[in-house]
């Protein structure tokens, strides 16, 4: 009797750990079954591309085919330019007016383009009269043209290689005067105060080299103005 009392106590405690094994496992967070890995060799499938990105892609590409095809009649109407534009400074109150703009005269001619290049090979070989007599004739014709500052600059270079320094003083202000933004106008500055120095007007020279370095002040003649205005005494 006794022996059966003991073996329906072990028989309890048993059923009674396993209700509580089988509770806690129940209790236990459920682990997320991963996907395994797709076989090595698999294809994956492509994500299609969006339609809208494609028709947006497309409406650019056009875009910029248009905005090519009008810079290129740009460049046509306007014809070859001197020279990069330069920065310049704010005109002050009381300036003249701009002079009028190179649309209004016609187009350079092959005869007028040709004229200038006669210039440039004359200037070249040193045949300094009949150079400025093509760039006159060139200028007569084009005042505003494409290549009427470079002729202005070569004219009024062919005086300063003759030593003519007053004729070159003048004819390099008008390079300056007329064409402000051409790339050449701060060369002719420069130029033009040298040609005051040899002629030994201090003060015009003076000026001029101040004028270079506010007009132009990024300019490597700017860099060379600075430098003589710190050699020279200044009242």
């Amino acid at each position: 009797m006794r022996r059966q009392t003991n073996l329906l106590a072990i028989i309890t405690v048993l059923m009674a750990f396993g209700v509580w094994a089988c509770d806690t496992y129940t209790m236990m967070p459920t682990r997320t079954r991963t996907a395994p890995p797709p076989e090595a060799g698999a294809a994956t499938a492509a994500t299609p591309p969006s339609p809208y990105l494609s028709e947006q892609v497309k409406e650019l590409e056009s875009r910029v085919q248009s905005l090519e095809s009008r810079l290129a009649e740009l460049e046509q109407a306007k014809g070859p330019a001197s020279g990069p534009v330069r920065e310049t400074s704010p005109s002050s109150p009381g300036t003249a007016a701009p002079p009028p703009s190179a649309a209004q005269y016609p187009a350079p001619s092959s005869a007028e383009n040709k004229t200038f290049s006669e210039g440039m090979r004359l200037y070249r070989e040193k045949k300094y009269d009949a150079a400025r007599s093509k760039f006159y004739q060139y200028l007569k014709n084009q005042p505003k043209g494409s290549k009427a500052a470079e002729a202005r600059y070569y004219l009024a270079d062919s005086f300063y290689q003759e030593k003519r320094y007053q004729e070159a003083a003048v004819e390099f202000n008008k390079v300056v005067n007329l064409h402000p933004e051409s790339v050449l106008a701060p060369s002719a500055l420069l130029r033009q105060a040298l040609s005051y120095e040899q002629l030994q007007q201090k003060t015009y020279y003076l000026n001029a080299l101040k004028k270079l370095v506010k007009n132009f002040p990024r300019s490597p003649e700017a860099k060379e103005a600075r430098k003589r205005l710190g050699e020279a005494p200044v009242r």
